[in-house]
């Protein structure tokens, strides 16, 4: 649970991957769960002029994505850090696509820093 809380140290590309393979993955599940739930009062509770659902009901069907933000800062702001970067650097996401390409770029394919770093020791070592 630390990898998914804390933001010190440093963690390597493998688990950088199998983290947010995790955590995707807990996000697709807990979202269905939640649609499935409203499924039977969904269809009734639609507003018969627009088809929309109530604002409370789409909020709903966010809590899970919401609840993964911190863990998602966690274990790429840790992928940061076996990087020799600050976790500051997780900024770079606010770019529109450009931001998402070069984390993808640099946390999952790009090797961390040899030996020790400002942030700890080598993953792999």
């Amino acid at each position: 649970m630390e990898l998914f809380l804390s933001l010190n140290g440093r963690i390597g590309r493998g688990k950088w991957w199998l983290a947010t393979i995790i955590l995707t993955i807990a996000i697709i599940i807990l979202t269905f769960i939640i649609i499935a739930m409203m499924s039977g009062s969904f269809e009734s509770s639609l507003d018969p002029v627009t088809g929309m659902p109530p604002i409370g009901t789409l909020l709903l069907i966010y809590i899970p994505s919401l609840l993964s933000i911190w863990p998602s800062i966690c274990i790429s702001g840790r992928r940061y850090h076996d990087r020799n970067k600050s976790a500051w650097w997780l900024m770079i996401a606010f770019i529109p696509l450009i931001g998402a390409i070069w984390m993808i770029i640099e946390l999952g394919f790009l090797r961390g820093t040899e030996g020790s770093n400002d942030f700890g020791q080598d993953p792999l070592g």
